[in-house]
């Protein structure tokens, strides 16, 4: 007793007490010890002295009537969560969720060990019917933060264009998904522990050609909102916005040429399909030669979609176009 590889019990982790008479039994059959009394005298020894204390009151310890069996039942109701039928409860699943979605999931490495201690308590709870497979999902969904939220609805939306969008995705699918996305991410020792290279001295620092394309976007993104953001009720747990705040002018298409930077910013607005200064969205003539071409169409309300009737993606894994007309020619493109 006392020593580092001896038989302990924490108290504040109830589930460890399970564990100590795993291990105890083990040793009681490797040393003989078959006698009631002397198996209740064994366990009270190496456990911590207040527990041992409270051990010793209990009438299942001094009763010789009482078998072990009895003992270690009474042991175990003393602290709720250390028994095999309340192992998890739902209060812990969304604890876990909660804690996960305060802090953005940045590598691989992150999402992992989110997975593992989201998939025991899960299956756990499912395997005893206080849970569903939807709801896992749902519970899942909401442990990712944006902007990785965002980029993995994405990337499931490409793969599975005729999932239904009340539906939640299956776990497996939104791991596996997860993981596409955050391809290349595992943290090094060397890399966890170095800044960016030549970063010394420039702290605060803001380069004109890397906060241009942010601004860009973000006048580009406010007004697109407006006109293609309400989704008429969509309850897909992956909802949300995002944006690429390094996201470059990229001209993917034929028709035309991509209006340069300045223009944008100095016309006060622009089209947020064609990206053509003092053009509009109702208006462009490029939308009607993709209706033409069988690239878009006009939905119920009047917005452009694609021709599965999906809004155009905000986004899409992997490529760096900003106006609705890059991203329809990439989306067909794939």
């Amino acid at each position: 007793r006392g020593h580092t590889m001896a038989l302990t019990f924490d108290p504040s982790q109830p589930r460890t007490l399970r564990r100590f008479f795993q291990d105890i039994e083990t040793l009681f059959e490797w040393s003989g010890v078959e006698m009631d009394p002397a198996r209740k005298s064994w366990v009270v020894r190496y456990l911590p002295i207040d527990v041992s204390d409270l051990c010793e009151s209990l009438p299942e310890y001094a009763n010789e009537d009482k078998m072990y069996e009895d003992f270690k039942k009474a042991v175990i109701a003393l602290y709720p969560g250390a028994g095999e039928d309340r192992k998890f409860a739902v209060a812990d699943v969304e604890n876990l969720v909660a804690k996960r979605a305060a802090v953005p999931i940045a590598n691989i490495s992150e999402l992992s060990a989110y997975y593992r201690d989201f998939f025991s308590m899960t299956l756990y709870l499912m395997k005893h019917n206080r849970l569903s497979e939807s709801e896992q999902s749902r519970l899942f969904v909401r442990g990712i933060a944006p902007p990785l939220r965002d980029q993995v609805s994405q990337r499931l939306q490409l793969k599975l264009p005729d999932h239904y969008p009340d539906d939640p995705y299956k776990l497996e699918e939104i791991y596996d998904t997860a993981k596409f996305v955050l391809h290349g991410t595992q943290p090094t020792a060397a890399e966890a522990g170095r800044g960016a290279p030549g970063s010394e001295g420039r702290e605060g620092m803001v380069k004109v050609e890397e906060i241009a394309p942010l601004l860009r976007f973000l006048a580009q993104l406010v007004s697109e909102g407006s006109a293609n953001a309400n989704t008429g009720g969509n309850t897909n747990p992956f909802a949300g916005n995002r944006y690429n705040a390094s996201a470059p002018s990229v001209n993917r298409y034929g028709g035309g040429a991509y209006p340069p930077q300045d223009a944008h910013l100095q016309s006060g607005y622009f089209c947020h399909y064609c990206g053509g200064p003092n053009c509009q969205l109702r208006t462009c003539p490029f939308i009607e030669e993709d209706m033409r071409a069988g690239r878009v169409l006009h939905n119920q309300e009047g917005r452009v979609v694609l021709p599965n009737r999906n809004f155009v993606p905000r986004h899409l894994p992997g490529y760096e176009g900003v106006t609705m007309r890059d991203r329809v020619y990439e989306w067909h493109r794939r």
